[in-house]
């Protein structure tokens, strides 16, 4: 009987577990880098690493007489198994960290959490003081008191093997209160250690009557009833500012923005999720993309919203705008609207100003309870555009269908309807007249309603 020659060990699970141990290496190291987004872009890569030990392995048995290794083992199946549900735990961590910034999941068996409280001794500020808040990791909350002080409360959170040896990280961490030639800066020193960052919550007591800046670049923001401007910034955490004195300007990357109450000027930009904006005496401009959805509320002067897909000014929202990643809805609008965008459906309702709608891909609804006062201009791109009309409004009315058909309610004899050669067209004056009413699509069916 002949002895079948030696079959010879695959390299490939040596190359799998060098780059899994660089996986975790470099997640230690760079816990805010998003590697599961590289994972789901590269993952091929894996293919091509099989690949490429397999072909070694078989000229090296070719080279050695020994048997060539099995495609793949039952060792070799479970380590790419492995990879795959470390790269799935790495992204189901960066999705928690976009939906709950302020929870920490870094995960250590043989570390625990500990947090300490300080109180800082207050401090005198003068009238329209300018006041910064900031911390590398934490909360942001500010708030307004009684007199002229500035009261600080910070809470400090670390993780150790032992008490003593957070309490120890903890200490060597110092907030101060700086006086400045603009005002004063309260902020944490010696945050960051070779373990990390150690956690700087800062609770905050201020006199309504000053300018105030607040930064963090983990972790949430809240403030109120600050008389003088606000300037918010999280890198990864919500902003929530009410009953704003001033001007009030907000950058974010992640989380989601509640804004109310400000007597003047709102500026946001950045990146996010859910937005909600109401009661804004000045302009309230948006400028990002935001997931959604993004709401806005009685804006006295001119909304404005621009994103990759969209770009919408209003004048004098006494309704509402309200998007997400497939509509827009509008209501109670007493200036021009004027909306550019594509993919999106878009559902507008009594705008009393100049209406003007460029869209693609998406259909477009627009209602009037009363006859509108300026005119309207429709521009859609494959999709349908339904108007609605008082029976008693007057208006003249010119729309075109390039593939596809006109219908409409208004019978007067001075309407020319025509539906022919796959190409509908509507024009001529409806009553005495009036604001100028023009709807093109190249794909889709007009419709002109009357009101029931």
């Amino acid at each position: 009987m002949t002895d079948s020659p030696n079959r010879r060990g695959s390299i490939f699970s040596g190359l799998l577990l060098i780059f899994l141990g660089a996986v975790f290496l470099f997640e230690h190291f760079h816990p805010a880098f998003r590697l599961w987004h590289y994972f789901y872009r590269f993952w091929p890569l894996l293919l091509i690493v099989w690949g490429l030990a397999k072909l070694i392995d078989h000229l090296s048995a070719q080279r050695s007489g020994e048997g060539k290794p099995p495609l793949l083992s039952g060792g070799e199946a479970a380590l790419m198994v492995l990879v795959i549900f470390v790269f799935i735990g790495l992204g189901v961590k960066s999705w928690v960290a976009e939906k709950e910034p302020g929870m920490n999941l870094d995960v250590d068996m043989f570390s625990k959490d500990y947090s300490d409280s300080v109180e800082l001794p207050a401090k005198t500020l003068p009238a329209n003081a300018h006041v910064t808040l900031t911390t590398e990791r934490g909360d942001i909350l500010a708030h307004t008191g009684e007199g002229d002080g500035l009261r600080v409360m910070a809470n400090k959170s670390a993780s150790g093997p032992t008490e003593p040896e957070a309490q120890e990280r903890m200490k060597k961490v110092k907030i101060v209160i700086e006086q400045t030639g603009g005002g004063y800066v309260v902020h944490p020193v010696n945050q960051g250690d070779s373990q990390g960052t150690v956690g700087v919550d800062l609770n905050v007591t201020l006199p309504p009557k000053i300018a105030l800046w607040a930064n963090t670049s983990h972790g949430n923001i809240s403030i109120s009833e600050i008389a003088g401007p606000v300037t918010a910034g999280s890198g990864n955490g919500n902003i929530e500012i009410h009953n704003s004195g001033s001007d009030v300007s907000a950058k974010m990357s992640k989380g989601d923005a509640r804004i109310t109450g400000v007597a003047g000027n709102l500026s946001l930009a950045g990146h996010g999720n859910e937005i909600e904006i109401s009661d804004v005496k000045g302009n309230a401009g948006i400028d990002g993309d935001f997931f959604g959805p993004v709401r806005l509320r009685s804006v006295g002067g001119t909304a404005h919203y621009h994103s990759q897909k969209a770009d919408i000014a209003l004048v004098g929202v006494r309704g509402r705008l309200e998007l997400d990643s497939e509509q827009i809805e509008i209501s109670d609008v007493s200036g021009s609207s004027k909306l550019s965008t594509h993919n999106k459906d878009i559902d507008v309702e009594n705008v009393s100003g100049r209406l003007d709608i460029t869209d693609t891909k998406g259909d477009i609804k627009v209602r009037y309870s009363q006859s509108p006062r300026e005119d309207i201009s429709i521009a859609d791109d494959s999709g349908e555009v339904d108007v609605t009309l008082p029976s008693n409004a007057n208006f003249e009315v010119s729309a075109v269908s390039q593939s596809g058909e006109v219908q409409t309610d208004f019978e007067e004899s001075s309407i020319k309807l025509t539906n022919e050669n796959g190409t509908g067209r509507l024009s001529g004056k409806v009553g005495t007249g009036g604001p100028k009413i023009h709807i093109t699509t190249s794909y889709g069916t007009i419709y002109l309603h009357k009101s029931s």
